[in-house]
């Protein structure tokens, strides 16, 4: 049963998802059988194209979990047709302050409050749902997310966190700390600092912080919920099936006494 993320991150309930960046929409399917609260459909790190990401789409919806999509970069035409094929939710990357999170926002409303042009040929179900029943919800069950992943937008958090749409927060530490002359220290007491600090803030606004990982242990993924995460992305698909392939070589390898090579 898909899970009603909209609910659990107002009641700020954890939500758990992965990520998949796989161009095929069967390692999709797969993965949503899972119970994870949501897959994490990338289009910004991977060759997922717009075509392509109707299979993945449809896959999801299939095996009954959230798809929420990131794509290519803060852009009003590239979000539309994600919006329009039906994804349950939209990430916007690389948000850089506040002109950055109002525009984003505005791409997936329709006016007055946005901008997004009309056409929502499967989201509202090829017209078997009423058209003006969906622009009357849509609003309502969007799930709309913005990364923290440049200083930017650090700088101008408390301006950001008066924009109601923004369902939550997520934090991309490599790039942040990319973008403070650090990449790749996530762990440096100045990068946890600004973190920290940032995810007070949005907490004590009433949102949600959340945060996107490669694939974590417990203790560390355990971390980020103490620090105040309560949406938490880890793992992808490409790591799954190169740990089972890589432990099932080990295996092979130790059963016939081969040497590494």
């Amino acid at each position: 049963m898909k899970t009603d993320m909209k609910a659990k991150l107002c009641r700020h309930e954890m939500c758990i998802g992965t990520h998949v960046s796989l161009n095929e929409a069967v390692v999709t399917e797969m993965m949503g059988y899972l119970p994870y609260d949501y897959l994490w459909i990338d289009m910004e790190h991977s060759v997922i194209n717009t075509e392509r990401l109707l299979g993945q789409l449809i896959a999801a919806r299939a095996s009954g979990i959230n798809a929420i999509v990131r794509i290519p970069a803060n852009d009003p035409i590239l979000a539309k047709p994600v919006l329009d094929a039906g994804a349950d939710g939209i990430i916007f990357p690389m948000i850089c302050g506040y002109d950055d999170a109002a525009r984003a926002m505005e791409a997936c409303m329709y006016p007055p409050r946005g901008v997004r042009g009309y056409g929502p040929w499967r989201a509202y179900r090829f017209g078997t749902i009423n058209g003006a029943d969906y622009r009357a919800t849509v609003d309502d069950t969007l799930l709309r997310f913005i990364q923290i992943e440049e200083m930017g937008a650090i700088r101008e958090l408390d301006k950001i966190l008066t924009i109601d749409a923004i369902d939550a927060f997520i934090f991309g530490p490599n790039d942040l700390s990319g973008s403070m002359g650090k990449l790749g220290q996530t762990n440096d007491p100045e990068v946890r600092a600004v973190i920290d600090e940032a995810i007070a803030k949005i907490n004590a606004a009433g949102k949600v912080a959340g945060v996107s990982l490669g694939l974590a242990d417990e203790k560390a993924m355990r971390s980020w919920y103490d620090r105040g995460v309560r949406m938490l992305s880890s793992g992808y698909d490409v790591k799954y099936i190169m740990a089972g392939a890589q432990a099932n070589l080990a295996n092979m390898r130790a059963a016939f006494h081969l040497e590494d090579k």
